[in-house]
């Protein structure tokens, strides 16, 4: 009954992740614009962007599972899976973690928790982050793990990199509006921003493991 209860509940935040950012991601396409929001494609030039999809994505497979479990016909979440969803929450969680203590700080924390971004900054992080730590907790993932977590910050590094840095805004790539180049200090922010992509996962796998933990005593 206990499991029950927590799958449920598990169920009904992937649910509201998937709904959310599936209706956000569309907005983009019919002319919802705003601050680091772009139309169209262009959105996905934003980590934000990015980030809440590929957690989106994570929901809809944990989704499947766990109504599988509550029909009876599996009895826990593939070991994939999890790993998958906590690869998206890892970078949800850093988008969290980037707005709240860098971009805040430029753009100002009440425009980037206004209209939609109050679900891409924070209610989607915050889901993604929960259900994964407390609820979906049928695996215990190794320390190891947590390199994963790094992936879409990495990735993503890489293009913004070359959009920014090689292409440059002049030529048509990206002008930098994460402000990691300000006064020349890129490599900075590259240091910085995988530092605490694995710190962020670190710390999601060590929560996550101790919930397993209480779970089976």
């Amino acid at each position: 009954m206990i499991m029950k209860k927590r799958i449920t509940a598990a169920l009904v935040m992937n649910i509201l992740i998937a709904g959310f950012t599936f209706g956000i991601t569309l907005s983009y396409f019919l002319g919802n614009t705003g601050t680091l929001i772009r139309s169209g494609v262009e959105s996905f030039m934003f980590f934000t962007t990015d980030s809440n999809v590929l957690s989106g994505i994570a929901a809809l497979v944990m989704i499947w599972f766990e109504i599988q479990i509550l029909r009876g016909k599996a009895d826990s979440i593939p070991k994939a899976a999890l790993v998958f969803k906590f690869v998206g929450t890892a970078a949800v969680t850093l988008t969290f973690m980037t707005v709240m203590l860098f971009l805040g700080p430029i753009y100002g924390h009440l425009l980037l928790l206004s209209d939609t971004s109050l679900y891409t900054h924070l209610g989607g992080p915050l889901l993604a982050f929960v259900s994964f730590v407390f609820l979906e907790v049928d695996e215990r993932l190794s320390l190891k793990t947590a390199l994963l977590g790094m992936l879409p910050s990495i990735l993503y590094g890489i293009v913004y990199f070359i959009e920014v840095m090689i292409i440059t805004a002049e030529r048509g790539g990206w002008k930098d509006f994460y402000a990691f180049n300000a006064n020349g200090l890129w490599y900075v922010s590259i240091v910085a921003m995988n530092t605490a992509a694995f710190l962020i996962s670190l710390g999601i796998v060590a929560l996550h493991n101790l919930s397993h933990k209480k779970m089976n005593k």
